[in-house]
């Protein structure tokens, strides 16, 4: 998603107010999810900026015009970046460890990042689930997210987990479409998060969150907002998720892939290495890939290559990397053991959110099954929750600049902020 990243740099947040404790009150308390710390650096948004340029090896202006905008819409939106530049505030990233479970359900380590203003009193929380990313690329990796640029103006704590399979825990596979294990590992990034901050800062985080998540990310903020409302007895609140372009229904999303025999990019086959381990599918790869995909497995799937890098290696057609039989047959036994398995990791219809839902889709999505996000507001509408349904005829990185333009306006309704 590198073509988001400089969007991104347009959003400033203002949320629920942090309870400071006083010096008399204060008294540490023992950890219980939190593990340790892995790093403490000070951020400056500027810096930032530069370094996720190095690492993308482009610039805004040519990302802009690489998903579509015109010279002149590229100009309107990169003044405003200059001017979230100019305004941006400094903050404390925080990469720490935390206890949780894997999705065998075996207790592990994790990791993530929390971004903390500096030297500002914190307005709120905000849990961001980010794009796919492979091992060596999380956001302790590289200490370090694209999705961290979202922070700018706010005075606000921000945490983007990292996942399981990546960042201190990539020695297992990386949980891709595990939702129930990425809502816990997130749940229990924020209570880790909620007593380090306790001790290092003296503040008492508020229950009430706000949620964000694109493209991968969607469908583990949706996750997370789901295990939130049906645990109540972690006392821990939604007020508002904003979520788009998600595979809230794996199995959709990968028949519709099967079917177009298309990608852009080359996602199918990580999914299939993550579902067969957490899965315990015991499936025979040689019968499901074939030619640069099987000569070289598992690194093209496991996770150890960047898809950036496996896309055009692959390419778009997957007729190129999977067994005839395996993407056409619909009887396949391996397919079927497939289909069922991502079944059961679909996000379920058993709940109502307690918040607003505001949902982004597109006409015509080149990475996810506009019938994901279609699907997805017919179960939520059904529920009778509330939500908001944004459906436009754009691309999937245009979208995510509506979405979060959108977010601002939600956070700051008494500032101007068009561009279009």
């Amino acid at each position: 998603m590198k073509y988001s990243f400089s969007i991104l740099l347009m959003i400033a947040f203002s949320l629920l107010c942090c309870e400071r404790v006083s010096d008399i009150d204060f008294e540490k308390i023992e950890y219980v999810n939190y593990n340790h710390q892995l790093f403490e650096e000070d951020v400056k948004m500027g810096e930032l900026i530069r370094q996720v340029s190095r690492d993308f090896e482009t610039t805004p202006k040519q990302m802009l015009s690489e998903i579509g905008y015109d010279e002149q819409q590229s100009k309107k939106i990169l003044d405003k970046v200059n001017l979230y530049v100019a305004l941006a505030k400094d903050y404390t990233v925080h990469g720490v460890a935390y206890n949780t479970k894997d999705p065998h359900g075996k207790s592990t380590v994790a990791s993530g990042l929390i971004y903390y203003p500096k030297k500002r009193k914190p307005k709120g929380v905000i849990i961001i689930y980010p794009f796919f990313k492979t091992k060596g690329m999380s956001g302790t990796d590289v200490r370090y997210s694209v999705e961290g640029l979202l922070i700018g103006l706010g005075d606000y704590v921000c945490m983007i987990p990292d996942g399981i399979g990546l960042g201190i825990s990539s020695n297992q596979p990386i949980s891709i479409i595990q939702h129930e294990n990425l809502a816990e590992t997130g749940a229990d990034f924020y209570l880790a998060a909620k007593e380090f901050i306790y001790n290092q800062y003296q503040y008492k985080l508020p229950n009430r969150i706000t949620l964000f998540g694109y493209s991968l990310g969607a469908s583990g903020a949706l996750a997370l907002d789901r295990y939130l409302t049906l645990h109540e007895e972690l006392g821990i609140e939604v007020k508002d998720i904003f979520i788009g372009g998600g595979a809230y229904y794996p199995e959709l999303f990968i028949k519709d892939l099967f079917e177009s025999c298309y990608s852009e990019y080359a996602v199918g086959p990580y999914v299939l290495w993550s579902l067969n381990y957490y899965e315990n599918l015991n499936l025979n790869f040689a019968q499901i890939f074939k030619g640069k995909l099987l000569e070289e497995f598992p690194e093209l799937c496991n996770g150890s290559r960047m898809i950036g890098e496996v896309t055009p290696y692959l390419g778009s057609d997957l007729n190129n990397y999977f067994n005839e039989d395996f993407l056409h047959n619909e009887e396949n036994q391996y397919r079927q053991l497939v289909m069922e398995a991502l079944k059961r990791n679909s996000i379920p219809n058993d709940w109502i959110p307690k918040g607003k839902v505001h949902l982004y889709n597109c006409f015509t999505d080149r990475y996810v099954n506009t019938t994901c996000g279609d699907t997805l507001y017919e179960n939520l509408k059904e529920k009778g929750a509330e939500v908001e349904y944004f459906y436009q005829d754009v691309t999937h990185e245009q979208m995510i600049v509506h979405m979060v333009i959108d977010f601002y306006k939600h956070l700051y309704p008494d500032k101007a902020f068009d561009i279009f």
